[in-house]
């Protein structure tokens, strides 16, 4: 089976810093190698930070364009339904005055009616 250096696949894990490098004999040289290691380390998790800061920016960022547009869409809703309420208040107020004009009309239609059954009767007698 060939080694992970032909094509396509995951290359092979590097080896830990502190393999890399031989041990220091001295103690300064362990403590500044043990800083060295400590500061690496350090700047690769900030890297792994600053990745996470500009992915969460960035998911914002889309956020904030949606919620803009949602607030648009709202907006122009509600304006759609106030529109829509204002118009029935128009039809009900209309539909009101040809109510009271029918009724009107029927109740003299009726006092017609009522004229009319009175002269037949008069002629009858």
């Amino acid at each position: 089976m060939p080694s992970g250096k032909s094509g396509g696949g995951n290359p092979e894990p590097k080896p830990s810093r502190r393999q890399q490098r031989p041990r220091p004999r001295t103690r300064r040289g362990r403590l500044l190698a043990d800083l060295q290691t400590r500061h690496e380390e350090a700047l690769a998790e900030l890297e792994t930070h600053e990745k996470t800061i500009a992915d969460l920016a960035e998911t914002f960022a889309k956020h904030r364009a949606s919620h803009t547009d949602l607030a648009r869409r709202l907006s122009a809703l509600e304006a759609s339904h106030q529109t829509a309420l204002d118009e029935l208040r128009v039809n009900r107020q209309r539909h009101q005055q040809h109510l009271t004009r029918l009724e009107h009309s029927v109740e003299t239609q009726k006092r017609a009616v009522s004229e009319l059954e009175q002269i037949l009767n008069a002629d009858e007698h």
